[in-house]
């Protein structure tokens, strides 16, 4: 059997990503592709969120799953494999955010990461909503990477808080605290936008 099919085949029926851990975890490299394609789109939203910029994040989120393949070995299965796979690429996404000025970032509309579209929207619509995106987008790239990391993880990606607080490794009062926290500064910066909005009304 191919690669391409057995990976099929592994999507097909189901298996774990713990299994598919664990087969790589015996030298079954082939298991890799099958994690790598059901979490790639979820770590690329969630570092294209962290950075603001798309072809960072492509170049970031490849890093992570790199990062991920060559720790496999130290996966226990403590937590679930997702949850591993978030910790790395906020590691990983942090630090690269440390490096770009925000300046630098370019601000796409977080819709681009997910595409996500209404059915038929006017052009009105469509422009609005890419506004109110390139808004909350630029106003997350100002926030602390921590706080950023707490508010993408909780209100952008479902992520329970218990789940959360593994990821970030810090007891789940810190994730509620740090969560409110997040979203008053979140707030804060897009109160002026949402202010003068109402104001041309």
């Amino acid at each position: 059997m191919n690669r391409s099919n057995q990976t099929k085949e592994m999507v097909a029926d189901g298996i774990s990503d713990a299994e598919c851990v664990r087969r790589v975890q015996r030298g079954e490299t082939d298991a890799f592709e099958t994690l790598v394609r059901r979490h790639e789109k979820t770590i690329f939203n969630l570092v294209y969120r962290m950075l603001g910029d798309a072809e960072e994040a492509a170049e970031v989120s490849q890093e992570v799953f790199l990062s991920a393949f060559r720790a496999a070995g130290q996966f226990r299965g403590d937590a679930n494999f997702s949850t591993w796979l978030y910790r790395i690429a906020i590691n990983h996404a942090s630090t690269r955010r440390k490096t770009l000025n925000s300046r630098q970032r370019k601000v796409v509309p977080i819709e681009s990461a997910d595409s996500l579209h209404d059915p038929q929207p006017g052009p009105l619509e469509i422009l609005e909503k890419q506004e109110i995106r390139e808004k909350v987008q630029f106003a997350l790239n100002q926030l602390e990477p921590d706080d950023a990391a707490v508010i993408l993880l909780r209100d952008m990606q479902d992520v329970s808080y218990n789940e959360v607080a593994h990821v970030l490794e810090i007891p789940v009062g810190t994730v509620k605290s740090r969560l409110h926290r997040a979203r008053q500064a979140l707030k804060s910066r897009l109160k002026s936008y949402f202010s003068a909005e109402r104001k041309a009304v």
